[in-house]
């Protein structure tokens, strides 16, 4: 399995506030696209999971802002799965520049599965093949999120 290298993003204009960058809520945004993408690189995407009846909220997000982004600048989010457990999963992630030599901005999220009755689902119960997965993402690590 290869690893997922980065989700690469232009910036764009309606994205921006008053003083020409990003807007902190759009932060959530870029996650969550470099977060869908990643999951749909290991072969899990997000419909799989909607057609086996569960969703993923997200359940905590932290972030800190290291340098302002602005409209027409490239990022790359590089994502690494950081933990799993049979009920929950977190995310670590750095949003880069285009070149990836300046971190603008650093993430984390946390997950779970719930069913439609939004109750939580433990994977390794309910869908043992999709934990094992999880978890061989996270054995195989990313040095690329530090």
């Amino acid at each position: 399995m290869e690893k997922f290298q980065f989700y690469e993003r232009e910036i764009n204009y309606y994205e921006t506030d008053k003083m020409a960058v990003v807007h902190h809520s759009n932060y959530a945004r870029y996650l969550e696209e470099c977060r869908i993408k990643m999951l749909q690189h290991y072969g899990m995407p997000m419909e799989m999971f909607e057609e086996m009846g569960y969703m993923i909220p997200v359940l905590e997000l932290h972030g800190e802002f290291k340098e302002s982004i602005r409209f027409g600048e490239t990022i790359k989010i590089v994502a690494k799965i950081e933990k799993v457990t049979p009920l929950r999963f977190y995310f670590d992630y750095v949003i880069y520049d285009e070149t990836m030599t300046h971190i603008k901005h650093k993430a984390k999220t946390s997950h779970c599965f719930i069913n439609s009755k939004f109750q939580p689902v433990s994977m390794k119960k309910e869908a043992p093949e999709l934990y094992e997965k999880f978890l061989e993402i996270v054995e195989k690590g990313d040095d690329n999120v530090k």
